[in-house]
């Protein structure tokens, strides 16, 4: 029993001193590391000041040759760029094999322009016909939109924007439809093989030194297919062509008697003849009546003709304002027998039905406005 307790105490014995000499040894590693690590440490530090000792007395014992060659570098670098830059500009290196990547915003450059192949920068820049102030812009249809709401947030007629986008009549405006706005009013022009200046002016009514002007035009040769901005200028009237099935318009009957010409606010029905072959609705603001070769069209209330003329593809077209915000509308007609600003009255036969515009058969489209805004005729009218 007593030699089992003798063994047990020498195992804790060679057990403590087996710690401890493993604690000594780590001891020395880390001291060994310590004492590298400072040697290391001084050896970078003396280096480091015997190269800095070693430019400083560089520069300052060597400074003038050390200035003067620094000098002449700087002045062979400058001298260099100024050169390249001079021979690029006089031979156009980087207009003439740059210029077709380069990309420019489309709100500023016009779809006729073109850019030479020997063209300098500054030409670049100068060519575009609407690289000023004014840019042609396009513009969704919203709902709720109008023409003339769309004119007014442009501050355009709207006119300007028909023509600009081959409109006829204001009821295909579409929610979505892309409109091209032109900053002033005109008309956007390709011009055509024999075109000139003097020649787009005379037929658009417009001043050949405004159109030279806005296009910043450098000469009076145009090129087939450039677009042009004709300022004020105005879409020439088409001329009348009267196509009805009839060999002769019968001649308007009088006026019926004992009838005013103010407006009642009642109406009657604006022909004696025909059936609704399409009612109202969003894209088609009216209702059209057909009767194979037509009849005599009457007025459906007292009022003053505001427009009697050949209107796009309303054709030979009337309307007349009766007062108290109702005006109404009659087109296709084959004949017109009222002139604008004529008073008329209810009943009184203003024209004949007729083809003419954009028409499928002879037809009268009618209209009704109430404050501005077209409302369904049926919903007034007993058609």
């Amino acid at each position: 029993m007593r030699g089992e307790k003798k063994q047990g105490n020498s195992i804790l014995r060679h057990f403590v001193h087996y710690i401890l000499a493993l604690f000594s040894y780590l001891l020395l590693r880390a001291r060994q590391f310590a004492f590298y690590s400072w040697a290391f440490y001084l050896w970078v530090l003396i280096s480091f000041d015997g190269i800095k000792d070693k430019l400083v007395r560089k520069m300052f014992w060597g400074r003038s040759v050390f200035y003067r060659s620094a000098f002449q570098f700087s002045v062979g670098i400058v001298t260099f760029v100024i050169t390249v830059g001079g021979l690029a500009g006089r031979l156009n290196l980087f207009a003439t094999n740059a210029s077709q990547f380069l990309e420019f915003p489309t709100e500023h450059l016009g779809d006729a322009d073109y850019v030479e192949e020997n063209a300098s920068m500054l030409a670049i820049v100068a060519n575009s016909s609407e690289s000023g102030a004014y840019s042609v812009q396009k513009y969704v249809v919203q709902k709720g939109d109008t023409l003339e709401s769309i004119a007014n947030k442009f501050e355009i007629s709207k006119d300007t924007i028909m023509w600009s986008n081959g409109i006829k009549d204001e009821s295909f405006l579409k929610i979505g439809q892309t409109l091209t706005i032109l900053p002033i009013n005109g008309i956007l022009y390709a011009v055509k093989s024999g075109d000139s200046l003097k020649t787009i002016a005379d037929e658009f009514g417009a001043n050949v030194a405004d159109i030279y002007d806005i296009n910043w035009l450098d000469s009076e040769i145009l090129k087939v297919g450039q677009k042009l901005l004709v300022p004020n200028g105005k879409m020439p009237q088409p001329k009348p062509v009267v196509t009805t099935p009839v060999a002769t318009v019968p001649l308007p009957p009088p006026p019926p008697s004992g009838v005013g010409s103010g407006g009642t606010g009642s109406f009657v029905r604006p022909c004696g003849c025909g059936t609704v072959t399409r009612g109202y609705y969003s894209y088609h603001q009216g209702v059209d009546i057909a009767q194979a070769g037509g009849c005599t069209i009457v007025a459906v209330d007292g009022g003053v003709v505001t427009q009697a003329r050949w209107y796009g593809n309303g054709g030979l077209q009337i309307m007349i304002d009766h007062g108290n915000g109702w005006v109404s509308l009659y087109a296709h007609n084959a004949a017109i027998y009222v002139k604008e600003g004529q008073k008329v009255s209810k009943g009184q036969a203003i024209s004949y039905m007729g083809a003419t515009g954009h028409a499928y058969g002879v037809h009268l489209h009618f209209g009704l406005q109430l404050n501005g805004y077209w409302v369904n005729p049926q919903a007034y009218i007993a058609i």
